[in-house]
């Protein structure tokens, strides 16, 4: 616990130093300064993912038992706080992890159901744009799935001490690459929605049924946004968005 105590708080310190780094790259009107800066932002960025995956490979079952903080308590995550967290496998040791694939699911379930053109109307261009999102989140799953894979090897070959070594290197690479593409994806899907509200706002036609109610229907399981405004599921599809990459705390890349 100590241990993993100590790589939390390198962490912390390192994505402090990123954003010092990123801050200089984005001010600096020298182009030898920004080329230097990009440099010492690859190498903190490779030192930040080494980090996280000691801290997986730290983690044990008392750990996570005892861990804090991964669940969402604080006001800002009004929407993430009242989304059940649940272990995304009987074996599972890691928290986070846990958490990230709850609200994950609570989003596939609830709103992405919602985003396609049966409940939203779009003009051509940002239709066109929308679509792109359904094939992303189909990566995402499968990034998951090559990482329940290997999990499942690890599992295997436990009792061999070289296969356990490899497999923690593999997973923890499927792991931050699985994290690397939800935060993509959500800072994607947050702009996208920020731009057709910011629309709307200015008497724009981007939403071409702004005011229609989501009516649901009565074989749908999850009817939690049934009759809610298209509007009004967009902010919150928004807000969504913008907890869930708060939550994931990842630099931008």
């Amino acid at each position: 616990m100590e241990e993993a105590e100590k790589i939390r708080r390198e962490i912390e310190s390192k994505t402090r130093v990123l954003k010092q780094l990123e801050g200089v790259y984005k001010t600096s009107t020298s182009m030898f300064q920004r080329r230097r800066v990009a440099q010492e932002i690859r190498g903190v960025k490779s030192l930040i993912g080494d980090l996280r995956g000691k801290l997986i490979i730290r983690s044990s079952e008392e750990e996570y038992e005892d861990q804090e903080g991964w669940e969402v308590e604080e006001s800002e995550f009004s929407i993430l706080r009242a989304i059940p967290v649940e272990k995304y496998r009987e074996d599972s040791r890691d928290r986070e992890i846990d958490a990230v694939i709850s609200y994950v699911d609570f989003f596939e379930k609830h709103y992405l159901p919602i985003l396609s053109d049966y409940y939203i109307k779009l003009d051509f261009s940002h239709a066109i744009k929308r679509d792109t999102f359904y094939p992303r989140h189909m990566e995402i799953k499968k990034a998951l799935k090559e990482y329940d894979y290997e999990l499942d090897i690890l599992n295997r070959e436990e009792f061999n001490r070289i296969a356990h070594t490899r497999d923690k290197s593999v997973i923890h690479k499927l792991r931050q690459r699985y994290m690397l593409l939800l935060d993509r994806f959500f800072k994607d899907l947050r702009t996208f929605l920020d731009s057709m509200l910011e629309d709307l706002q200015t008497g724009g036609n981007i939403i071409v049924n702004p005011n229609d109610q989501v009516n649901l229907s009565e074989l749908e399981h999850n009817r939690r946004l049934d009759g809610r405004n298209v509007a009004v599921l967009l902010e919150e599809m928004k807000a969504f968005s913008g907890e869930l990459t708060r939550y994931l705390s990842l630099p931008n890349m």
